[in-house]
């Protein structure tokens, strides 16, 4: 099942969380503020045990590294208003659920299947100054559900909500494993947008858990999802819904 998950957090539920990250080793930029080209690695690591309380005793270390490579393809091969990214995972497999019993994820880098992964690779093309279209494999949560202020918390559930995150054959098109998709986003001002996204219904290969696979048809739907957010100072309200065309138990 899928879960929505952020980079190396603190949690005070566990018992030790370490982290080290490397960044943006290599980038190409002109006079503008966002690099032509950049490439970011990050690893995060966590120890996290359990001494009272859960199904067992016993301490665990997981692992996630994040290799992305981004290209503004306007000003490094001229294709007016384009960008592309590749984006590569991989995680030790390590669980803690069999220590903590719990109904989804504790810790928002746990996989239970030891893999390297294409995470993402898709192409976003402008369509104007407010409209754009992106496709390809593409993380739902990093611009659907997202909310800044889970940022703090470590538990998967705060990275996308449990109801969504849980759905479907092999859940939606989040961590660790996402799906063939077309995003169209629509921003009418810095305060108000609009986004639709419509992906294929079973991301990856259930049956393979730690490789990449396209597999479209043989009864895996759409999952179609939209999302309105407006500003107002301060304050940011954000409404949506999501559907599978394919039948579900």
């Amino acid at each position: 099942m899928g879960y929505g998950r952020v980079r190396c957090k603190w949690s005070p539920l566990l018992a030790a969380v370490l982290c080290a990250a490397a960044a943006s080793p290599c980038r190409a930029q002109d006079a503008r503020d966002d690099p032509a080209l950049s490439l970011d690695i990050v690893y995060s690591a966590e120890v996290a045990g359990v001494a009272t309380g859960g199904a067992e005793r016993g301490a665990r270390y997981l692992d996630n590294l994040d290799v992305v490579a981004e290209a503004d393809l306007e000003r490094t091969i001229g294709w007016k208003g384009a960008r592309a990214k590749l984006y590569a995972l991989y995680n030790n497999g390590t669980a803690l659920r069999p220590l903590v019993g719990d109904s989804f994820a504790t810790s928002n880098i746990e996989t239970g299947v030891r893999a390297l992964r294409l995470y993402e690779a898709w192409i976003e093309q402008s369509i104007g100054p407010a409209l754009s279209v992106r496709f390809g494999l593409y993380d739902l949560n990093s611009e659907f559900d997202a909310l800044p202020a889970a940022d703090v918390f470590l538990s998967s559930a705060h990275g996308i909500g449990t109801d969504i995150g849980q759905s479907g054959r092999n859940g939606p098109s989040i961590f660790p494993s996402t799906s063939l998709g077309l995003r169209v986003a629509w921003r009418a001002s810095d305060d108000a947008a609009l986004r639709l996204a419509v992906l294929d219904g079973v991301p990856g290969d259930p049956a393979r858990p730690s490789r990449t696979a396209i597999k479209l048809g043989k009864g895996d739907g759409a999952l179609i999802v939209g999302e309105g957010e407006r500003r107002f100072g301060a304050l940011r309200l954000v409404a949506g819904a999501w559907h599978y065309t394919s039948g579900l138990d």
